[in-house]
């Protein structure tokens, strides 16, 4: 998985502090949903939570489509690309 950046990083900070996984734990390969429970309270904490990490809004229909840690990297990168554009 190609890292953007820092937004792996940052991602699993976020990540960690959110749901409790440990950010050394996730690869990127994992579902979201198989970290932790994911319910639409918690993915509106999430993109609350990435919104105040990276300055970006994150679509909720892009966050549910976001299978995968990866995919979510991936989106978050655009997004912030899409942003200083």
């Amino acid at each position: 998985m190609p890292e953007n950046g820092d937004t792996g990083r940052r991602l699993r900070a976020v990540l960690d502090a959110l749901l409790g996984v440990p950010a050394a734990d996730v690869s990127g390969a994992e579902r979201l949903d198989e970290l932790a429970p994911i319910d639409s309270l918690s993915l509106a904490e999430l993109a609350a939570a990435l919104d105040r990490e990276f300055g970006v809004v994150v679509p909720g229909e892009a966050l549910t489509a976001a299978l995968r840690v990866a995919d979510l990297e991936e989106l978050l990168a655009a997004l912030r690309a899409e942003s200083t554009a």
